[in-house]
């Protein structure tokens, strides 16, 4: 966890399910519209039968009730008969919707893991609040604000809260550091926190540029041309854009990124709604990596939605490029966000998106029946479509074919131009058992921080790193007893034990390194991006 996002790689652990996250908060997907009017109702029947429904809950009901909680329990019932996106967030909700999108909170600049009940600061953000008093990596949390948190378990999100604030506004705490028997103090003096959408951009060949992003917010068209632009001075000609369990974002930021890639005057995306009409968004000429000669390949999987799908479909339908890996979400319903009177926001749904083609993305849904609209995904490894591209449901009836005469889909996701199954041989199952339980992760935490300063003695950047450290036997029986303490039991294949070798690793490498010692060894052998790497070379 973080007090800013902690942008772990997205994992890749089978089974994998759909979170609520994807069905409210900031995966809603991106939005046509922001109301900030005041929002009456018209309907006076409606808005009286609900007041004298709620005066006799008040008068007559035989307990007390929580008339709040109550209220946005029917909005939400409401708004879930329309269709899967339409939802409701009351202010709280709200709030950290606004901040997960706006690109930046204000805190005291750190990453940090809960291990043992007690709080280890994992990363300080290079010149932020927390780098400027001398907070370090592996100190303890013990005290905030005279308040004891260490062994008193107390939940992430009320750490996050103490920590966070506004800008300007100090925070003391106490933290135990590495050789030192007494607590160190420090005051902390809050400021704006940069979140940022693009997760990371290194060239993994010497002509190909890799860049990932988390979801599409305020800051991701800025973000992604900078480091665009970066990379194309490294010497990138080609590049992989990672779309992988991306939920979506702001309609602007994937139109935007698109515009990278496109000549000018090429439709992206156009909406159509009742209320809204036909609104059409077409490239300029200000893109970076316009020529065809600059080749691109996109990656998505089952958790890709919304913003996501308008890039891949965009660039599949234009034959700009290859969109490699599994059937995306299949998201095409555009939502608009209306201010209510106690600053609650109901996002409705007022469009759906097409792709250049016409395609609509949005895989069918019964009114009301959301339950098996998010249970989707499971329902793909049920029918063996996550293995085989064979079995993808494919209506013939919607066919769309490119300029170049490739054919593609409509009704239920993008599907790739070229697929790779996901991995769900008896080979990986204890492997994912481990990492499902945070075994893997905490152990790396736990090893890093008992061996912080031998390794940083030893290991001088990432490279040094990624080259000469090895994930032992010894190791490795460590998370393996660990498992057994919560029943986890099972033979290590050789393939489960490369990947708690791969994992455990990557995990060490990022919180002595960042990043830079992370996506380098996740990628040595995933398969999407060697399969990517394959095609630009060709």
């Amino acid at each position: 966890m973080s007090d800013n996002y902690d942008n772990s790689r997205k994992s890749i652990f089978f089974p994998v399910f759909l979170s609520l996250a994807l069905a409210i908060g900031f995966s809603l997907g991106f939005f046509f519209t922001k109301k900030t009017n005041k929002v009456s109702l018209t309907d006076h029947s409606f808005q009286n039968k609900i007041e004298e429904i709620k005066e006799l809950i008040d008068d007559h009901y035989f307990e007390t009730v929580n008339s709040e909680e109550l209220t946005d329990k029917a909005i939400r019932n409401l708004l879930s008969e329309l269709d899967p996106h339409s939802s409701y967030m009351n202010k709280e909700e709200t709030k950290q919707f606004s901040t997960a999108m706006s690109g930046e909170f204000e805190g005291i600049g750190i990453q940090f893991n809960v291990l043992k009940d007690t709080l280890i600061v994992i990363s300080v953000m290079s010149g932020g609040p927390s780098e400027k008093v001398g907070l370090l990596p592996g100190d303890k949390i013990i005290n905030v604000d005279e308040e004891k948190i260490a062994g008193v378990k107390i939940q992430n999100a009320d750490i996050i809260k103490k920590l966070r604030g506004k800008k300007g506004s100090k925070v003391a705490i106490e933290v135990l550091r590495e050789n030192n028997k007494h607590l160190i103090p420090f005051t902390i003096k809050r400021d704006a926190i940069a979140v940022n959408s693009v997760d990371f951009a290194y060239m993994v060949r010497p002509n190909i540029g890799y860049i990932s992003i988390d979801n599409f917010s305020i800051t991701t068209a800025s973000e992604f041309e900078s480091a665009l632009k970066t990379l194309k001075k490294q010497g990138a000609k080609k590049l992989i854009l990672d779309l992988r369990e991306n939920p979506g974002g702001f309609l602007g930021a994937a139109i935007s990124v698109c515009d990278e890639f496109l000549p000018a005057n090429k439709t992206i995306v156009y909406t159509k709604g009742l209320h809204y009409g036909k609104q059409v968004s077409t490239s300029t000429q200000r893109g970076e990596f316009q020529d065809d000669n600059q080749a691109v390949v996109i990656l998505i999987d089952e958790y890709s939605a919304s913003a996501s799908e308008i890039v891949a479909g965009a660039i599949q339908d234009w034959d700009r490029g290859t969109v490699i890996g599994r059937r995306s979400f299949g998201k095409g319903l555009v939502q608009a966000d209306f201010t209510l009177d106690d600053s609650s926001e109901v996002l409705l749904t007022v469009a759906r998106y097409y792709t250049p083609l016409g395609r609509c993305i949005q895989r069918p849904y019964s009114s009301g029946n959301n339950e098996d609209y998010y249970n989707d995904i499971l329902y793909r490894f049920q029918s063996g479509e996550m293995e085989n591209k064979d079995s993808i449901f494919i209506n013939d009836s919607l066919k769309f074919t490119t300029a170049s005469g490739k054919v593609v889909y409509s009704g239920g996701g993008i599907v790739p131009d070229i697929f790779i199954p996901i991995k769900t041989s008896d080979s990986i199952i204890f492997f994912n058992q481990l990492a499902n339980s945070g075994i893997v992760f905490q152990f790396a935490i736990q090893y890093v921080n008992d061996n912080r300063k031998i390794l940083n003695n030893k290991y001088k950047n990432a490279n040094d790193f990624i080259a000469n450290f090895s994930v032992n036997q010894q190791m490795i029986n460590t998370m393996i007893e660990e498992g057994k303490t919560k029943n986890i039991k099972g033979t290590l294949s050789e393939y489960s034990k490369n990947e708690l070798q791969k994992w455990t690793k990557a995990y060490i490498g990022r919180n002595l390194f960042g990043d830079t010692a992370f996506y380098p060894i996740i990628h040595k052998d995933d398969e999407m991006v060697a399969k990517a790497i394959e095609v630009l070379n060709k």
